[in-house]
């Protein structure tokens, strides 16, 4: 069911089931989802609000209360069905960006879809798809590594084309012999 996640968005996964057990819930919400969010990829929150401030006090927020005694982690806790439909609004949100992997982004832009207490509270804080998508897609579309080598190229040329000979005769015998070929 995981074949398609991300390292990171699997260890999202993991979190929530940890954080469920630890507040006693028999199954894993769409808020244990965001505690494991906020647990895995401090990253991705400090590239959308530049700070973590607002989460100090995050299990208040949420009105996450203890259901009962504490869980083993080894029991396998399913997920709400609202927890559920972040992850598939999350695959949706993958294919739809044309990205083969699952990542936390994408976990993350799957909440704003569900309404949650976690939805809400990423809504106070100014948070919504549109800004996360944005902070992804600036990740993601970096330079590629031709477009640095090309422009380390360039730097490169403007900076040989005012050495002098007698500077570094090496490096301008080279540059010669490269224009001849």
């Amino acid at each position: 069911m995981f074949e398609r996640y991300t390292e990171k968005a699997r260890r999202v996964i993991f979190f929530a089931r940890y954080e469920a057990s630890q507040w006693g819930a028999n199954h894993i919400e769409v808020s244990h989802l965001l505690l494991a969010l906020l647990r895995e990829d401090k990253a991705l929150f400090m590239k959308m609000l530049g700070t973590m401030a607002p989460f100090d006090h995050v299990t208040d927020l949420l009105g996450l209360k203890l259901e009962g005694e504490k869980i083993s982690t080894s029991v396998d806790l399913p997920l709400a069905a609202e927890a559920k439909r972040v992850l598939k609004f999350a695959a949706e949100e993958a294919t739809a960006m044309s990205m083969e992997n699952i990542a936390p982004a994408h976990l993350l832009i799957g909440m704003f879809r569900e309404p949650s207490a976690a939805r809400d509270l990423l809504q106070k804080l100014g948070l919504d798809s549109v800004k996360v998508r944005a902070a992804m897609q600036g990740a993601v579309e970096g330079p590629t590594s031709v477009q640095i080598v090309t422009a380390l190229r360039l730097q490169f040329g403007s900076l040989t084309s005012r050495l002098k000979p007698e500077m570094e005769p090496a490096v301008v015998y080279s540059l010669n012999r490269e224009k001849v070929k």
